[in-house]
């Protein structure tokens, strides 16, 4: 009978013994994949918080804003001036990544004009050279002339964007994976070249 007793005890134990090494197997296993999946959960984030800082860093700053030609005639070109850089950028940003738009209400409709800033240069330049920079860099400052107009239809009514007194438009600049900045313009009842909008 004692004997009986030894044997059911340590067959317990024995079960108890087997119950926690699979227990612990477990937990362990389980463990590691918890472990991987927050490895995993931390490394994209980390990729996305990346991607999201250079994307949130895409802000043009424009210094200076203004009518560099202005005529009266819709035949004839009008222009704007852009002095700007790019303070916060995390890497150098293309030329091409850049773009503006010129959008223009009128009594029916919004008329829009469009380009890219290639031919923008750094301050010493001339502001109208496709080739001398490809790149825009934290740490330059650059201008760029916009020509407006001309090209008016057949019909002898004015241009698409073409300035005119008491023209009211927008400047949007948007930069690939950036930001986009909107600037409102009003040229007033007497445009003039050197007309200062910022």
């Amino acid at each position: 009978m004692e004997g009986l007793r030894r044997s059911e005890t340590a067959e317990l134990a024995l079960g108890a013994l087997i119950s926690f090494i699979g227990i612990m197997v477990t937990s362990a296993v389980m463990a590691s994949v918890l472990v991987g999946i927050v490895q995993i959960t931390f490394s994209n984030s980390h990729e996305h918080a990346a991607t999201q800082s250079e994307t949130l860093n895409g802000i043009i700053q424009v210094n200076r804003f203004e009518l560099s030609s202005y005529s009266a005639l819709n035949t004839d070109t009008d222009g704007i001036y852009l002095v700007f850089e790019f303070p916060f950028i995390l890497n150098d940003l293309a030329d091409t990544d850049v773009v503006w738009s010129m959008l223009c209400p009128d009594a029916s409709e919004i008329n829009f004009i469009s380009g890219d800033f290639v031919g923008a240069t750094e301050i010493g330049d001339d502001g109208v050279s496709d080739g001398l920079i490809d790149v825009f860099t934290n740490s330059g400052m650059y201008h760029m002339f916009i020509a407006i107009g001309p090209n008016v239809p057949v019909s002898g009514t004015p241009s698409v964007c073409d300035i005119s007194p008491d023209h009211s438009a927008e400047l949007t600049i948007a930069i690939n994976g950036g930001r986009t900045t909107t600037i409102p313009f009003e040229v007033g009842s007497n445009p003039y070249a050197g007309m200062i909008f910022i």
